[in-house]
C-alpha cells in the first residue's frame, strides 16, 4: 500500500519509513511539510492510496487545504496525525472526508501502521471523545442536503469546479489549467462526475448540471469574436484568390 506522509518532522517520517520497510505491505511513497511550495504536485505524482498528515500548520486554512488535498489524490484515504485536538478543527475535517484523526502523543509506530490499513478497508478511527462533534458535523450536512438537494450535491468541490468547466465549454487542458490541475486528474474528476450524476459523455454531464441550474459563464468581451475569427474559413474574393484583411483598417 502506498502512504505518503505530509509532516514538519523530518524524524517521524525516518521513523515510520524504517517501521513500513519492514512491514513490506506499506511502502512510503513521499514526504513533504505541508507548507512545501510543490506538495500538492508531489503528492498527485507520488499517487498514494493513503496520506498521512499534520494540519496544525495549516490549521487557519484547513478547508482549503483539505480541498487541494483531495483533488492532488482523489482515491487516497487521509489520517491526521497530530497534537491539535480541537473540536471544531475535526469536525470541519470530517466534514471532508478524512477517515482519522489521531493524538500523535499516543499513537506509536504500530499504532499508525494498523490505523492506515484499517482506513483503506474502509473503516474510520476517532477518539470517543471526538465522536460526538463528528457526527453533529455530519447530522449538520446531511440536514442541509435535504433543504437544498439537487442531484449536484452528489459532487465533491472540487467536482463542481470541473463539472462548471464542461458547462461553459472548456476542453479538458484548459480546465486543468485553470484550476491547477495535471490533465489526468481533471480526467479522474470528469469519469467521478459521470459515474455520479450516471451520464455517459460531457454533454449529457452539462445538460444535467444546467437542468439543476448551473448556467454557463458569459465569456469576456472579445471572446466569441476572437474564436470566431481563429476557427473562420479563409474569405474569397470574387476572384476565386484569398482576400487580404488589410490591418490598417480602423475598426468599426
Amino acid at each position: 500500500m502506498r502512504v505518503f506522509l505530509i509532516d514538519q518532522q523530518g524524524m517521524l517520517a525516518e521513523a515510520l519509513a524504517a517501521r513500513l520497510a519492514a512491514a513490506r505491505t506499506l511502502v512510503l511513497v513521499g514526504c513533504a511539510p505541508p507548507t512545501a511550495p510543490d506538495l500538492f504536485a508531489t503528492v498527485e505524482a507520488a499517487r498514494p492510496k493513503v496520506v498521512v498528515v499534520d494540519l496544525a500548520p495549516v490549521a487557519s486554512t484547513i478547508p482549503a487545504f483539505l480541498s487541494r488535498l483531495v483533488a492532488a489524490a482523489p482515491e487516497a484515504r487521509v489520517v491526521v496525525l497530530t497534537d491539535d485536538q480541537d473540536p471544531a478543527r475535526i469536525a470541519v475535517a470530517a466534514r471532508w472526508g478524512v477517515a482519522a484523526w489521531v493524538a500523535k502523543q499516543d499513537c506509536s509506530t504500530d499504532d499508525l501502521i494498523a490505523i492506515v490499513r484499517g482506513v483503506r478497508e474502509g473503516m474510520a478511527y476517532f477518539r470517543p471523545e471526538q465522536i460526538g462533534f463528528v457526527l453533529e458535523a455530519l447530522r449538520t450536512e446531511i440536514d442541509r442536503a435535504r433543504v437544498t438537494s439537487t442531484p449536484l450535491d452528489v459532487l465533491s468541490l472540487r467536482e463542481h469546479d470541473v463539472l462548471r468547466g464542461i458547462v461553459d465549454g472548456k476542453p479538458g487542458s484548459q480546465i486543468a489549467r485553470e484550476l491547477f490541475l495535471s490533465v489526468n486528474t481533471v480526467r479522474t474528476h470528469t469519469h467521478n462526475i459521470f459515474g455520479k450524476l450516471q451520464v455517459h459523455s460531457r454533454l449529457e454531464a452539462a445538460a444535467v448540471a444546467r437542468a439543476a441550474g448551473m448556467t454557463p459563464r458569459v465569456a469576456p468581451a472579445g471572446h466569441a469574436l476572437s474564436n470566431s475569427l481563429r476557427h473562420a474559413k479563409p474569405w474569397r474574393n470574387g476572384s476565386g484568390e484569398h482576400a487580404a484583411l488589410n490591418n490598417s483598417t480602423p475598426y468599426r
